[in-house]
């Protein structure tokens, strides 16, 4: 088999995982799985024709791209074909999407735990005449 240069839009072999190359910049490329189709559905899941698949020179034709970008160096991978330029441009912008959506999830669960834990105000328990505190807080009052 004839040795390729990984570039965009190269199909590669991370370990035993199977990904499309969508940006490569020397020493590392941004790059997305393959997964199989009896996998769940996931948003950045984008489905492949056949034709896309035979020409990349794949076996397997029940695949589709999850597209959320993963970082690899390109010494660990191992080329093994090879995708059209529509099909890259169509990749790019699912997986662009995607990185939109992880950033904006990200923003709303880090503005929503702004006050630290200890700082938030806390409600006693009281039982026949006494409250009810966690070990620590007993250990703490004790000694």
């Amino acid at each position: 088999m004839e040795r390729f240069n990984i570039v965009s839009g190269a199909i590669v072999l991370s370990g035993r995982q199977t990904m499309i190359v969508l940006w490569c910049e020397e020493p590392e490329v941004i790059a997305c799985p393959l997964i199989s189709m009896d996998e769940a559905f996931h948003r950045a899941d984008c489905d492949l024709e056949w034709h896309e698949l035979v020409d990349a020179g794949l076996t397997r034709l029940d695949v589709r791209c999850r597209a959320i970008p993963c970082l690899r160096r390109i010494s660990s991978l191992k080329p093994i074909g090879c995708v059209d330029d529509i099909t890259v441009k169509r990749l790019r912008n699912v997986a662009q999407k995607e990185w939109k959506h992880r950033l904006q999830e990200k923003e709303t669960s880090s503005r929503s735990h702004k006050k630290p834990f200890h700082s938030r105000q806390s409600t006693a328990v009281w039982f026949d005449g006494g409250s009810m505190n966690s070990r620590r807080e007993e250990r703490l009052q004790m000694g």
